[in-house]
């Protein structure tokens, strides 16, 4: 909202789990390779700039899921790794 006036586009960047050294997900077979969701993210924010979050595919399970009534069942999938 401080920025709304100032010509400062603020966006979101919801990513899913990245395989980098940060929490130690660098082998992780689950988390997304970290040049694949570089390339992803670069690609979105190139084709939509005016888009207030980019979403990589692999997170939209994740942020979608409440709305989409599957809350339960990815809390679940999340719970049992």
């Amino acid at each position: 909202m401080q920025l709304a006036d100032t010509g400062v586009q603020v966006l979101e960047l919801v990513p899913p789990a990245v395989q980098t050294p940060l929490l130690s997900q660098t082998e992780d077979d689950r988390a997304m390779p970290l040049a694949r969701f570089l390339t992803e993210v670069m690609t979105l924010l190139t084709d939509q700039p005016d888009a207030d979050e980019i979403l990589v595919e692999r997170v939209k399970f994740l942020r979608f899921a409440e709305a989409e009534g599957r809350f339960d069942d990815v809390l679940a999938v999340l719970s049992s790794h």
